[in-house]
């Protein structure tokens, strides 16, 4: 099970400025599950958002990860992500059409599913993933942002980009559109890295340098890890939610061979030339 080579702690805060949390974080340990998003829209819009994608992305997953072991196909976890994405972007889509309430509410999204000594990483927007190995911090996600294609093209200074205003806008986000391409990825997951996903209101507040610092040194203690990560956000200001969830690998865990019947349904299934 997940949970024995999987230890999460997770920490969402209102911030100092904002009334409400939009944010939304969702753990299944046991399946090797991690989900945040960053919602957006009025009327606390982006409250249901955000819930509404971590809600379904969790559930859908937590099925589709019993299965993992018994297919032949090698991308059944990407596949899985992708699946369970889409989905939730078509239920948020459908919310704001029928519900005045939630027209154009939307969210980002980071997530991972950890798997056969591996983690399957998505994300959607400029929710981040970051991973910690020895000491050293490394951003495995490209925000889908104005600001961060503004800095790409060198209209823009990476400094110039922290200080602006429109720090906040995205250009891909779930609920937007009737489909949504999110970003997805392995990466090989060793035991003792530290995945870190978190809202910009932490990464705007806190930079990379102090991220690692804090993940590195207290990654035998990852509540302390993740009260410290939003701490320091809301102590430069705070001016959003804060939001982190920490997963860190405490063994190998390679995928388990399928038992004597699911091999024969495999067979079957191949000689048959069904699904």
């Amino acid at each position: 099970m997940a949970g024995s080579f999987l230890e999460v702690a997770s920490l969402t805060d209102v911030g100092n400025v904002r009334r409400y949390n939009e944010d939304s974080i969702a753990v299944d340990a046991a399946n090797g599950i991690v989900a945040l998003a960053d919602g957006m829209g009025g009327h606390r819009a982006g409250e249901v958002a955000s819930r509404m994608a971590t809600d379904t992305l969790v559930s859908g997953l937590a099925a589709a990860t019993r299965t993992f072991e018994t297919r032949v196909r090698q991308h059944a976890p990407l596949l899985a992500l992708s699946q369970s994405i889409n989905r939730a972007n078509r239920l948020i889509h459908d919310a704001g059409k029928v519900d005045a309430r939630y027209r154009g509410m939307g969210t980002t999204l980071a997530a991972a599913v950890f798997h056969d000594n591996k983690v399957t990483l998505a994300h959607v927007g400029d929710s981040r993933v970051y991973r910690v190995r020895g000491g050293q911090l490394a951003l495995l996600t490209r925000d889908d942002s104005l600001l961060r294609d503004q800095v790409e093209l060198g209209v823009i200074s990476a400094s110039e980009a922290r200080r602006s205003h429109n720090r906040s806008l995205v250009t891909r986000a779930l609920g937007i559109e009737d489909r949504v391409a999110p970003h997805l990825a392995d990466d090989a997951a060793l035991p003792g890295d530290v995945y870190v996903l978190c809202s910009d209101g932490l990464n705007d507040m806190v930079e990379d340098a102090d991220i690692e610092l804090i993940v590195a040194s207290l990654s035998a203690n990852l509540p302390l890890a993740a009260t410290h990560l939003v701490q320091a956000a809301k102590d430069n200001g705070g001016y959003d939610n804060v939001s982190v969830i920490l997963a860190k690998v405490t063994g190998p865990f390679p995928a388990r061979a399928p038992g004597w019947w699911a091999r024969l349904r495999a067979w079957l299934a191949r000689l048959t030339g069904t699904r």
